[in-house]
């Protein structure tokens, strides 16, 4: 009789973890390197420019719903990092942010995406002037 209660109370604990991920979700988890960026002058272009390889930020998107971005600086030995918290995809092309830190501005932000294979770009809202990062899998 304990071991069929000690197996419902397992199976009970098993059953109360985490809602599972969406496809969608399942496709951006990993860890994505910089690769291109644009940040627009004002004047309504956006040239591509290659990001550099001593300095390229990584962004790790984690099972668990948590996310993480990391810029490395030169001749420190740990990579610093910017910024965290909780990501979920929205829908098709929208990708919701809530940071841990609110010195990041908004906590919470609704930006545009797109997953090509291998290569993901954040279209953040929060550029009037138009920007983009583009991403490659590691």
């Amino acid at each position: 009789m304990k071991r069929i209660g000690f197996m419902l109370m397992l199976i009970s604990l098993l059953g109360c973890s985490k809602e599972s991920l969406s496809p969608e979700e399942k496709n951006i988890v990993g860890t994505w390197q910089l690769k291109e960026f644009c940040v627009g002058p004002g004047d309504g272009s956006c040239p591509q420019q290659l990001a550099t390889t001593s300095a390229t930020q990584t962004l790790e998107f984690r099972k668990d719903g948590s996310f993480i971005e990391k810029i490395p600086q030169p001749g420190q030995f740990q990579t610093p990092i910017v910024s965290s918290g909780e990501f979920r995809i929205e829908g098709e092309g929208r990708l919701y942010f809530k940071f841990d830190n609110a010195g990041t501005g908004n906590k919470e932000n609704h930006w545009g995406y797109n997953l090509a294979g291998d290569r993901l770009t954040i279209l953040p809202s929060i550029c009037n002037e138009g920007c983009s990062y583009t991403y490659q899998r590691m």
